[in-house]
């Protein structure tokens, strides 16, 4: 076979070379065919990849073939005195008519110089999101979608659900001080079926060096623009959606300083402000780069991660819902329970007034005799007091509102009158030891006796035989 470079209708070269990547038992490389128009000759190239780089080239030998035929559905060469046959359409491969177990499919490109580009692409973007696939040294990396500009990551801050006071966030449930509500966790089986699709198998998420920089940036400027606008909004965010940042007094919006001590020529010592590099906004480090469920490290990769928003807006679009509710609930309790103490106030004050107007009335109109022994029985005053007084219901019936009296059940026999020293006070007693009326008035015995004669006299009561 002498080297011919078109059989068939197209072209046998689109770019002077094909590309094939193969794969056996335990192996894989590229196979790349570079036709010299000008020498008539055909170059094989093969490449065997790093195990540890991705796109690296480990090992690379090159041979020149003089004797093949390529069409646009196989490549045939002599090498080494054996005739090779590689498909363009299957990607079988023949040594000598006999199948090996060796499978070259044909590619449009170099992929590891298409890899280098893209681990290149990965670890100097600052525009697009990339991660590594595990954390491993021989890690691939594999583009996630694209990083949040600060302006759409303003957009995530400017739903209604951001627009809520403290005291009103608190109207929600909680789990381990993060929001807990039904849909939450739509964030965090979004970024597992996200990280299942691309392959990404990281126990602790990280961000490389590039993406967290850029990602930071732009989170960072739109807290700042957020608490230019509405002051308070950093420290509301970080107690309520990143307490991460909170907890650990983060100031990411803040240029930060550190003092510097330097000795001028006459050995006085002089203190400057000298800033440093400002704290991050991102940190995964506080959940262990766990993403299970809703928590800080969910949420900030959800805000950097442009595709999430759509996620984030349902998820925020639900809360809202529920805290609405959750605030009016609350207000009609606590408008039923300010109606309910209203009322209250307004019986108690029904009752004060009703006592007082019934003091009054008490205190103009004339007493009946009963009632003026029973009131200095027990207050020491015929005319009673406001706290304490008896009134006449019937004749010879007696109540103080709490106590009722018919003064014609008591004993008379028994009824004696008598001072009794309790604790640190002198009571005078008038009982039949059933009843019993009592008062701490230093009131004489003699006269409270003859109080009781005109009582008796008025409403005699039982006699016994002792």
């Amino acid at each position: 076979m002498f080297g011919l470079c078109v059989i068939g209708s197209k072209p046998t070269f689109a770019n002077s070379s094909i590309f094939f990547q193969c794969k056996g038992p335990g192996m894989e490389y590229q196979v790349i065919f570079e036709y010299n128009e000008a020498q008539k000759n055909l170059t094989q190239i093969i490449q065997e990849p790093d195990r540890i780089q991705p796109g690296k080239v480990a090992r690379e030998t090159k041979t020149t073939l003089i004797d093949f035929k390529i069409s646009n559905d196989f490549v045939n060469y002599l090498k080494d005195k054996k005739r090779f046959s590689i498909s363009r359409l299957d990607g079988k491969v023949l040594r000598d008519n006999q199948d090996i177990p060796i499978q070259c499919i044909e590619i449009k490109t170099d992929y590891l110089a298409a890899k280098r580009a893209e681990v290149k692409t990965a670890k100097t973007t600052t525009t697009e999101f990339w991660s590594p696939t595990t954390g491993y040294a021989d890690t691939n990396y594999v583009k996630l979608g694209m990083l949040a500009t600060t302006n759409e990551i303003c957009a995530v801050f400017s739903h209604p659900f951001f627009n809520f006071s403290s005291g009103q966030y608190r109207a929600l449930d909680t789990m381990n001080s993060d929001f807990d509500w039904d849909g939450i966790d739509a964030a965090s089986i979004w970024i597992r079926q996200q990280f299942q699709e691309k392959g990404v198998q990281l126990r602790r998420f990280w961000l490389m060096k590039n993406i967290h920089q850029a990602a930071n940036d732009n989170l960072s400027a739109c807290l700042e623009k957020k608490e230019r606008a509405y002051p308070g909004f950093y420290e509301k965010l970080t107690r309520h959606f990143l307490g991460n940042l909170g907890y650990r007094g983060v100031k990411c919006i803040e240029q930060q300083f550190q003092t510097e001590k330097i000795v001028d020529n006459r050995g006085n010592i002089i203190e400057r402000r000298v800033p440093v590099e400002s704290q991050s906004c991102i940190d995964f480090n506080y959940n262990s780069g766990a993403l299970n469920g809703w928590n800080t490290s969910t949420l900030t990769l959800m805000l950097i991660w442009k595709e999430a928003h759509p996620v984030l807006k349902t998820i925020f679009d639900k809360g809202e819902r529920i805290l609405v509710a959750r605030i009016a609930e609350t207000e009609r309790r606590l408008a039923a329970k300010a109606a309910k103490e209203q009322e209250r106030k307004d019986a108690a004050e029904e009752t004060r007034l009703k006592a007082a107007k019934d003091w009054s009335d008490y205190q103009t109109r004339q007493k009946t005799l009963m009632e003026q022994v029973y009131n200095f029985a027990t207050t020491g005053y015929p005319e009673g007091l406001k706290t304490l007084r008896w009134v006449e219901e019937q004749p010879c019936i007696l109540t103080d509102g709490n106590r009722r009296f018919d003064n014609r059940l008591l004993n008379m026999t028994a009824f004696r009158i008598y001072r009794e020293y309790i604790g640190s006070v002198w009571y005078t007693i008038s009982t039949d030891v059933n009843a019993r009326f009592v008062t701490s008035g230093n009131i004489p015995v003699d006269r409270l006796k003859n109080a009781w004669r005109l009582a008796f006299q008025k409403c005699p009561g039982k006699k016994s035989v002792f």
